[in-house]
């Protein structure tokens, strides 16, 4: 007789986990209902999109599933799931941020408002360039040059890595903690106006 989530309920992670790497779907969905509210909670914290939010945390389960029978070993489930959706969030900012993304969606604005930004726009976009070469300046050491060669030289995790003689989850950690300080001091400015700044204005 196959068994029900509500079975699952009372179970700690590690009997669940058990029970994932042997394809048991209900200990899977019991995973899914018990940590889905807190990591898009995690993932909102980092995107500020509901849609993307949402995206990232189902990818994490896909993956979940998909690695079931493969799964390190877990110690703190709960912890190890917020560390990856942090990375996924960070991966996903990544792939979004870089000159050939956020920089071209930028360019087909200025086209379509008559291809040159307003005297309001242009300046908005110097200042948030200033407030990010600041920002920049006040960062740890270590955070500040990860986040320049990322941004300025186009660097990827693993390049930075060989650069720093660092690891490339130290190359993540950095980028996230980076992106936590600009959102928190320019979450009033959209993701491609800041990008286009850092890039066209720097």
């Amino acid at each position: 007789m196959e068994m029900q989530v509500s079975d699952f309920d009372q179970h700690t992670d590690k009997f669940l986990l058990q029970q994932l790497t042997h394809n048991d779907k209900a200990a899977f969905t019991a995973i899914y209902q018990r940590y889905w509210k807190s990591l898009f909670r995690e993932a909102m914290n980092v995107l500020r999109s509901q849609k993307e939010a949402e995206d990232c945390v189902q990818e994490l389960f896909v993956s979940l599933w998909n690695r079931r029978q493969h799964l390190p070993e877990i110690a703190d489930l709960k912890a190890y799931m917020k560390t990856a959706v942090r990375y996924r969030c960070i991966d996903r900012i990544e792939r979004e941020m870089i000159l050939g993304g956020y920089l071209e969606d930028f360019t087909n604005y200025m086209e379509v408002h008559h291809s040159l930004p307003s005297v309001e726009e242009e300046l908005y976009a110097r200042e948030l360039a200033a407030n990010i070469d600041q920002l920049m300046d006040k960062m740890p050491g270590k955070m500040r040059e990860v986040f320049r060669l990322s941004r300025l030289e186009q660097l990827t995790h693993r390049e930075i890595a060989e650069r720093l003689q660092i690891s490339e989850e130290t190359v993540k950690k950095q980028i996230y903690l980076a992106l936590k300080i600009l959102k928190s001091h320019l979450g009033g400015a959209s993701l491609a106006i800041i990008i286009a700044a850092t890039f066209i204005y720097k």
